[in-house]
């Protein structure tokens, strides 16, 4: 559930907007604050979904907490309220990204309807968060790997679904999430330490924008290529030894081959097929299907003995594997071989 803040220096007020706010029934947890200095530090420290605000408070007002928001790049909601029809206000509010600007006294004739309009919000940027990290998982293995075609693809497909039509804002913010998230995944791993020095230098003034983050990760593959003295992980290399040495084992899956490499399942799959013109499951089937094959072809090993042999852990399970390989079964291909 979402987390709610309520910015009012009237006590009374604060506590009457918490109660409708919690008769709502779609908020976990419902602050108050009587000053926004106060507001600011605790929105700073874990920001909520929604800030609800007044604009005439002592201190700080309404407008320069929402500016403050607005300067910390949140994907917080705004709701300003005032008891002053001001146009002029409502225009000030909107510079600073607020959401939404409602007159006081609020009734859940008014108020509710903005909230569901705020959280349908708040529910459609988690989804696309959701792509975001897979996206940016996708993006550091292939940077991981030096892999330049995969890269390439990956860094194509988040201009055209994930970067597409949004603000020079939100941009900024989305390109700053995927700096943070790629380095900080990238120097997990321990062996190499990357830097993005010009983002995070103070006193440094550089346009954030997509295609500086496509001309950043190339650098950093070159830095890391560098390192390694450009030379690639042979990932196919790598997996096709490790697949062979443990064909036969029950065991062996493509969750399995992954961890040994070190990469994800998606990344692995994904180029597994791309290299190979197969699946991870269509190469080891061909593999111990050609194998059964020679084993059927000596006439001492028993048909019951051979599914066991190359990694089936039944006889039935295998006779379907291999009639849907070869077009026979196990007895048939022996027979077709002239042995009984």
């Amino acid at each position: 559930m979402a987390r709610i803040f309520i910015v009012d220096d009237e006590p009374i007020i604060g506590i009457g907007l918490k109660t409708l706010i919690g008769e709502y029934k779609r908020f976990s947890e419902i602050e108050t604050f009587t000053n926004s200095v106060s507001a600011l530090t605790s929105i700073r420290a874990n920001p909520p979904d929604v800030v609800m605000t007044d604009i005439r408070m002592p201190r700080m007002d309404g407008l320069e907490l929402c500016r403050n928001i607005q300067q910390l790049k949140l994907l917080t909601k705004v709701v300003v309220l005032s008891g002053y029809g001001d146009f002029v206000y409502a225009q000030k509010c909107m510079s600073y990204g607020v959401q939404e600007y409602l007159l006081k006294p609020i009734t859940e004739i008014e108020l509710y309807p903005v909230l569901d309009k705020l959280l349908a919000t708040r529910d459609a940027a988690l989804v696309s968060f959701s792509l975001f990290e897979q996206w940016v998982d996708q993006l550091e293995e292939a940077v991981w790997m030096l892999d330049k075609n995969r890269v390439s693809e990956l860094l194509e497909e988040g201009k055209r679904e994930l970067f597409a039509g949004e603000t020079d804002v939100q941009q900024y913010q989305r390109v700053y999430d995927a700096v943070n998230l790629l380095l900080k995944k990238l120097n997990a791993r321990g062996t190499y330490r990357i830097e993005a020095k010009p983002l995070f230098e103070e006193n440094t003034v550089i346009t954030i924008t997509y295609e500086w983050f496509q001309a950043e990760i190339y650098i950093w593959m070159q830095r890391l290529s560098e390192y390694r003295k450009y030379e690639r992980i042979n990932v196919l290399e790598a997996a096709i030894q490790y697949i062979d040495e443990h064909l036969f084992d029950e065991e062996l899956s493509l969750d399995r081959v992954a961890g040994k490499l070190g990469i994800t399942p998606t990344y692995f799959s994904h180029y597994f097929k791309k290299n190979t013109n197969e699946t991870f499951v269509q190469y080891r089937m061909r593999k111990r299907i050609d194998k059964a094959k020679q084993l059927l072809a000596v006439p001492h090993y028993r048909i019951t003995d051979i599914g066991a042999e190359v990694g089936y852990e039944s006889y039935p399970h295998f006779s379907r594997v291999f009639k849907k390989a070869t077009g026979y079964s196990p007895t048939e291909f022996r027979a077709l071989l002239g042995i009984k």
